[in-house]
């Protein structure tokens, strides 16, 4: 298809597959596809608009006709002069089809692949009579169709390949010739075989069809025909021809199921369906119209007698004889008919032209009662009115698609009424809700029940706004909504203040959980440093008085060994805890900090650690203060000590990446875990979570009895 409009491609597409054609498309919206896809699509047909851009159907075809000679090439163009179509047809162009007609176009396809088939088959069996006995044998032997020639006595004296390759008489036979065609025949099929046989010398043309059961159950159906050979008015042998029609079988087999369930879909359907000729006679109709018509009219409806000759009056008659010659014109549309008597009624009924080729033959309709929602309409608009003239309203239809909105809904939205209407209720989704809120919400009111609650909803401008809304479903006669009605309050203004004093509270409080948590770090380097600089210092003093009294009396040397022992492992634990305590508070290597705390918390490797640590220098600053590092560290260090004292552990997996806009942390081991739902003694998880939270953060504890722990820490950029 070559086209530069997707719109009208589309549209194009939708109709031939609506006419059941079996087709795969490729659409070139310029020259340079265009030339692509005849090399590589290898199309059965073109189809080309009139014109593109800098590229025009004719240019098209020209090309068409020196690549692809024989492939069919069809214009659809808009009402022209006479000349401009003698050019087209001039060119080579195999059909044309006007734009407003373009329902012919199945017909004109189908049309035109015949004709070029036929075509191509003229000239192919031209050249078969041309070539010499040589490529004549040829063509006989790779032929789809097995041939068997028999003489007057019915003894083989030409086959080709494909007879032996089918399995026309008896099975694991071989064909001879010279052989009698009697002895291939199984004993079942004889008589009815010598039958044909006689009937051919007497003159006549046989053809029948046959089916065999293969190996493994597959079921094969042959064609065949028995055909005399007539040499001077004498039959001199017969010609026997074998076709493997399996496939058509099956989808004849397929279009009777086919025709057969859509009969009884028809017939089961409530809505009345009939079809007219040109004579506006009955061709047919389900059982809904018959009883419809003899409703009406009080009489049985005759497939064959014309429908505008009574039951009606004169008004409804002249009415519908314009309906079908609107439809006898190649148009398809749909009108509403309202009836006051017997009853207020309602009905939707559709027009459609029937085509036999390119001719329009009758017209098929149908009719669906849409009294209910036109009803609901009414009853719409009168509360729409009443609700106008306070409330926020919008009104949709059953799909969600904007049907009305009154002048508040506008003002709030920012969206005028014309770029409302028409367009799907997301076109002020804010996204503010979880999926399964607006789940819900709809799954409520698609159930035919109302719901109420407050929205957040999104301006034309980007804003956010919130309405205390209702959303009100009307039924159709299945209890089906068919519109829904929603009425709201303005709330944007008191929700705003609600949580500008909420989200204060909340990082006031979390601004001084971080000022108290930094000022315990400062208390904790302070300790610490007091303890390796004042009293390993002081007791270094000691140690060193201890052995210059040592060296001064050899007396005491022996006494004074323990307390130096004592004095050199009080030193070390100072060490070890100083390096617990003591972090620097700028220009923190995280990494850097959480290798050194593995070495020192398990020098002996009793535990299997695996750290990784995946963040940039970019990433660092973006998201790693040294408030945060520090924190991250702590938690680290603490679930470290847990696991050491507690969990009996033999593999810990350490990671801290960055994801998008978040950082990500995990402390996982196998250890004997711990039941989460306890309640907690220690306050080692609390002060995690406390941590976690001053930084909007998230904390996730997995764990059971027997299947380790796993902590996961996420942190908002």
């Amino acid at each position: 298809m070559l086209e530069g409009d997707t719109t009208i491609a589309r549209l194009t597409i939708r109709l031939l597959f609506k006419e059941n054609l079996n087709c795969v498309f490729n659409l070139a919206m310029d020259k340079d596809a265009y030339l692509q896809a005849l090399g590589e699509f290898n199309p059965t047909v073109i189809v080309s608009g009139s014109s593109l851009p800098e590229f025009n159907s004719e240019a098209a075809c020209a090309i068409a006709r020196q690549r692809l000679p024989d492939i069919p090439f069809i214009v659809i163009i808009e009402p022209v002069s006479e000349e401009f179509v003698a050019d087209i047809i001039n060119i080579g162009v195999d059909d044309y089809i006007l734009r407003d007609r373009i329902a012919r176009l199945p017909a004109a396809i189908i049309t035109a692949i015949e004709k070029r088939k036929t075509e191509r088959q003229k000239r192919e069996t031209e050249e078969i009579i041309l070539r010499s006995e040589a490529n004549l044998r040829v063509i006989f032997e790779n032929t789809s169709e097995g041939f068997l020639l028999l003489d007057s006595d019915g003894i083989i004296i030409a086959f080709n390949n494909k007879a032996t390759r089918y399995t026309l008489f008896g099975r694991g036979k071989e064909f001879k010739i010279g052989l009698s065609i009697y002895d291939l025949i199984e004993k079942s099929q004889r008589d009815f075989f010598q039958e044909i046989i006689a009937k051919a010398f007497n003159g006549e043309s046989i053809q029948y069809d046959r089916c065999y059961e293969m190996e493994k159950g597959n079921i094969v159906w042959i064609d065949f025909s028995v055909t005399p050979v007539v040499e001077s008015n004498q039959v001199k042998g017969i010609c026997i021809t074998g076709r493997d029609i399996t496939e058509r079988k099956k989808n004849e087999q397929e279009r009777e199921f086919d025709r057969n369930n859509l009969r009884a879909l028809i017939n089961n359907t409530s809505d009345p369906m009939w079809s007219v000729d040109r004579d506006f006679k009955l061709i047919t109709s389900n059982d809904a119209f018959d009883n419809m018509m003899k409703a009406i009219s009080g009489k049985t409806v005759v497939k064959g007698s014309n429908l505008l000759k009574s039951g009606f009056s004169k008004e409804q008659l002249n009415r519908f004889r314009e309906y079908y010659e609107r439809a006898f014109s190649g148009e398809s549309f749909k009108i509403i008919e309202h009836a006051a008597f017997p009853e207020d009624a309602w009905s939707e009924i559709s027009f459609y032209s029937i085509f036999s080729g390119v001719t329009i033959i009758g017209v098929a309709c149908s009719s669906r009662d849409i009294t209910r929602r036109k009803k609901a309409e009414r009853e719409i608009v009168d509360y729409k009115n009443a609700l106008d003239q306070s409330c926020i309203v919008t009104i949709t239809d059953e799909k969600g698609i904007i049907q009305y909105a009154n002048d508040n809904f506008c003002k709030i939205s920012g969206y005028s009424a014309a770029e409302l209407v028409g367009q799907n209720h997301r076109i002020v989704k804010s996204g503010y809700h979880p999926e399964a809120f607006m789940k819900d919400l709809w799954a409520t009111v698609s159930d035919g029940k109302i719901w109420r609650g407050e929205l957040c909803n999104k301006a034309k401008t980007g804003t956010l706004y919130w309405v205390d809304a209702t959303f009100i479903p009307f039924l159709n006669d299945q209890d089906k909504p068919v519109q829904y009605i929603e009425i709201s309050n303005d709330i944007t203004e008191k929700k705003l203040m609600a949580e500008e004093i909420v989200e204060q509270k909340i990082q006031e409080q979390k601004k001084i959980v971080r000022t108290i948590i930094k000022a315990r770090e400062k208390e904790r380097n302070h300790v610490g440093l007091e303890l390796h600089d004042n009293i390993n210092q002081l007791l270094a003093s000691a140690k060193m008085s201890l052995c210059l009294t040592a060296h001064v009396n050899e007396e005491i040397n022996d006494l004074i060994k323990y307390p130096i022992e004592l004095i050199d492992n009080t030193m070390e634990e100072i060490r070890l805890l100083c390096s617990n305590l003591v972090t620097p508070l700028k220009n923190v290597d995280l990494e850097e900090l959480v290798w050194e705390l593995l070495r020192s918390l398990d020098p002996n490797e009793i535990i299997k650690k695996k750290f990784t640590y995946s963040v940039s220098n970019s990433d660092s600053k973006r998201f790693l203060s040294a408030d945060l590092k520090l924190n991250i560290y702590r938690i680290i260090q603490e679930q470290m000590n847990n696991i050491l004292k507690y969990s009996e552990a033999k593999n810990v997996d350490i990671s801290i990446k960055v994801e998008g806009n978040t950082m990500k942390v995990s402390i996982v081991d196998d250890g004997k875990g711990f039941d989460v739902k306890r309640t907690r003694h220690g306050i080692g998880i609390s002060n995690m979570i406390s941590r976690i939270e001053t930084y909007n953060g998230k904390v996730s504890i997995i764990s059971s009895l027997g299947k380790g722990c796993r902590i996961s820490i996420k942190i908002p950029g």
